[in-house]
């Protein structure tokens, strides 16, 4: 699928997709960068190039891909602040040709016995490289293998494992770099050792939960809230990760391992939810909502689906969500450019909640926190009246989930299953 910010790459991409869904990409965005190119023009093509290159490592934050490839157009990249290689590149590619700087993409392997690219950058025909994953300006690590395409003609028109391209500066020694797709969650149990002793039950959930689009939404959605750190929610699954990574005989470790196994019968692979909650870690806790359902539902209430979505809804999208009526009001804050929308958290709350759920209460009360932010669109009162001050509460209905939000989630399913097309 395209918009005007992002191509989203098709499910079960190979590495030939992608690099197709890059060149793709570039006509658009020379469309985009026609005017903001100028910004970049140095005296001297040398100079040009260190501009781009400045901007990319220090104004856009390294984000790799997960299982579901994107290239981002520049006004993408440029919105969100994050982006990977394939972005990268692409931006690279738009400014260059604006300025009529021949240039090619550099595809490079770092594998000897596996020549598939695993990274992109851009090298001007004089030879100039523009490696902003790299870090350092015109270097480029060694590869085993290069393809190049050539960016000067008239017009420019299964998922491997993940592989690892060595010390890629600021990001990290052994960092991926953004092309050539991810582990499954079944590469990840192999690996492991573990996935011929996994139930067939769970084997056949994972495997009809991989392809499934209401599984995949409610995949994202999980792990948007874990980035969001929505209630405390990546904070509460970080600190039952670090003790169970320091010793596998811990209680903590069983719990980790049952809710690893959980994500993975969604569909999922482990390493993707763990990036996630690491990233959530890093943030002040959003959504006093989110945070009292957690609470609730380790101390053995179940909250429904409508109350689970009136807090995902405004703690990713800064929206209020009426869990009498279905209906969503407010300004669209966003989040920052999270591929999910309203309508797939709509079309898959049944996956995602139930996810939240079981985490939530593997977890156990001890590990959750005991308060969060409010997030936009929460409705914040004191007792007695008057908005805001000390002492405040969050108001949340015990409102079931009504016929109408069926008809609303059944509207979301057809446009969720459009926008895919």
């Amino acid at each position: 699928m395209r918009t005007g910010q992002t191509i989203r790459v098709k499910a079960n991409a190979n590495n030939g997709d992608l690099q197709r869904a890059i060149e793709a990409a570039i006509p658009g965005a020379v469309v985009q960068m026609k005017v903001k190119a100028n910004e970049f023009k140095g005296k001297t093509e040398e100079q040009t190039c260190k501009k781009i290159f400045d901007y990319l490592k220090n104004q856009i934050n390294y984000k790799a891909d997960g299982a579901e490839q994107m290239v981002k157009l520049p006004s993408g990249l440029i919105r969100t602040r994050q982006g990977d290689c394939k972005s990268y590149s692409v931006f690279t590619s738009a400014i260059l040709t604006n300025l009529g700087i021949p240039h090619k993409l550099v595809y490079a392997s770092y594998d000897p016995s596996d020549s598939t690219p695993t990274h992109i950058y851009v090298v001007t025909n004089k030879g100039c490289k523009i490696d902003a994953v790299y870090g350092k300006f015109n270097a480029e690590k060694k590869a085993s293998n290069k393809k190049y395409k050539d960016m000067n003609i008239s017009y420019i028109s299964g998922i491997h494992s993940k592989r690892r391209i060595g010390n890629m500066g600021k990001y990290g020694t052994g960092g991926a770099c953004g092309i050539g797709g991810v582990d499954t969650g079944r590469t990840w149990a192999e690996k492991l050792g573990i996935w011929q002793g996994l139930p067939g039950a769970l084997k056949l959930k994972f495997t009809a939960n991989l392809i499934n689009p209401i599984a995949i939404g409610g995949r994202e959605i999980f792990k948007a809230l874990l980035r969001k750190n929505a209630g405390g929610f990546a904070n509460s699954l970080s600190k039952v990760y670090n003790i169970a990574r320091a010793d596998n005989n811990t209680p903590e470790f069983k719990k980790y391992r049952a809710i690893e196994l959980e994500f993975l019968e969604k569909g999922g692979n482990p390493d993707e939810m763990r990036i996630a909650f690491q990233e959530g870690n890093t943030k002040t806790p959003t959504g006093a909502y989110f945070n009292k359902l957690m609470q609730m539902k380790a101390g053995g209430y179940n909250p429904n689906v409508a109350q689970w979505i009136a807090a995902c809804i405004s703690v990713l999208f800064g929206k209020k969500y009426n869990e009498s009526t279905g209906q969503i009001t407010g300004s669209d804050t966003g989040i920052n450019g999270e591929p999910v929308t309203t309508a797939v958290a709509l079309t898959s709350a049944q996956v995602w909640s139930a996810m939240v759920g079981t985490v939530v209460t593997t977890l156990g009360i001890a590990f959750i926190n005991k308060g969060s932010n409010p997030a936009p669109g929460e409705e914040i009162i004191v007792p007695g009246g008057g908005q805001g001050g000390e002492g405040t509460e969050t108001r949340f209905s015990q409102a079931g989930l009504l016929p109408v939000l069926l008809i609303g989630g059944a509207a979301a399913a057809y446009y969720f299953y459009t926008k895919k097309k």
